[in-house]
This record gives structure tokens, sequence and C-alpha cells, in this order.
């Protein structure tokens, strides 16, 4: 085992997402724990209740509504909940199919990942964690996933992974893409995309990227 496939011992805390992207996914590929904070303070426009993926017209952010606080109340990620009042859960299973169903892979995921999605979770990191175990089985990754109760001490990477609008600083090798004879070679998309496109090979991929930078 190289030096880039170590595993950590001492567990890194994350914030949880909507189908994490490919840095996430990299990162925890090396942890032997993983912590899911659950008392930070819900922010808007991040990866919380966002994910990216690639369709006909380039990249698709696709968003869960999730139900609003009063201006005066800030609400911790526990007590986020979804609003099923839209039928988003609807419409991004159609994006995923377009985007995707013409993708080598997709497919054979498609059942579990239905059977999954659909499900109706209240509390929003209820929800990112299922689809988080399904991914980390898909992907090969035997992680241990706890939630944490304590008041939450920011690390840079925590950060660096959720923000929506920050370019990541890792270099992501190039992977066939459903469109990337329209649009190239798109990095970090969530790891449905990766997924989709390699499969069985999804595991070895998230070893070649080197994640030194994010911990720096």
């Amino acid at each position: 085992m190289s030096a880039n496939e170590e595993k950590h011992s001492v567990s890194i805390e994350i914030i949880s997402s909507y189908i994490p992207n490919i840095a996430t996914m990299a990162l925890l590929s090396r942890q032997e724990k993983v912590v899911i904070q659950t008392k930070a303070f819900y922010q808007k426009q991040t990866y919380r209740n966002r994910t990216t993926i690639a369709g006909a017209n380039g990249i698709l952010n696709l968003s869960i509504p999730v139900n609003r606080s009063s201006k005066e109340e800030r609400l911790k990620e526990i007590e986020v909940s979804i609003n099923y009042e839209e039928q988003w859960q609807k419409n991004h299973w159609k994006s995923f199919k377009s985007a995707y169903s013409s993708s080598p892979f997709f497919e054979f995921y498609e059942d579990d990942l239905k059977e999954v999605f659909f499900t109706h979770k209240s509390n929003l990191i209820d929800f990112n964690t299922s689809l988080l175990y399904l991914f980390l089985e898909w992907c090969e990754i035997e992680v241990e996933v706890s939630m944490s109760q304590e008041e939450v001490v920011f690390h840079p990477t925590t950060n660096m992974l959720i923000a929506s609008k920050e370019v990541s600083p890792l270099s992501f090798p190039k992977y066939t893409q459903v469109f990337d004879n329209k649009f190239g070679f798109l990095p970090n998309l969530s790891v449905l995309d990766l997924i989709s496109n390699l499969g069985p090979e999804s595991s070895s991929y998230l070893n070649l990227i080197d994640i030194s930078p994010m911990l720096e």
C-alpha cells in the first residue's frame, strides 16, 4: 500500500452532503473513522442540500428544498427538515436518468439507488447519510461513520468540501464521461457521475487522487 493509500486512524469531521462529490469520497477512502457534524449551524448555498451532475446541457446543480427557519432562528444541522411539497425526488430522478441512462454502469445500480432515494426521511442529515452508506459500499470504502453531538470545531478541510462555490485544490484524473465529447472532462462532480461511468473501478480511481493538498 502506497503512502497515498494509507488509512488515517484519527477520525476526521465532515458536514453531511447530498450525494457527496468525488473529493469527499477520496478523503473518506483514506480514513478509518469519520464523524458527521450535527451541531454546526446550517448554511445555505452549500453541498449540504446540493449535488452536481453532468447533463446534456452541461453541469446541473440539483437542490433539495428544506423548510426555512425564521430570520431570528438559526438551525443546526440536525434540525434541518426536508420540504416534500415540491416533487423534487421525482424531478431529480428524471435528471439522473437523463444524464446517466446511457452510461456503462448506471443500470446496474439503478434499482438499489431508487429504493434508498425515494425513502421519506424528514431530516436532511438522515437522508444524506442513507445515500452516503450506499455509495461507500459501491466504492468499497470501509470507514466507521458516527454522528457527533459535540460543538463543532471547524477544520479548513470541512469547509472546503462543503462550499459549493470553492474550487477544489485536488487534481482529478480524467475518466470517460457521458457528455465529454461536448464539454470535455468535468472534475469533482457527484460520486453518482463516477459510479455511473466507472462502476467497480471507482474504488481504484479514488485511490489515484492525491488528497494531501486538502489536508495542508
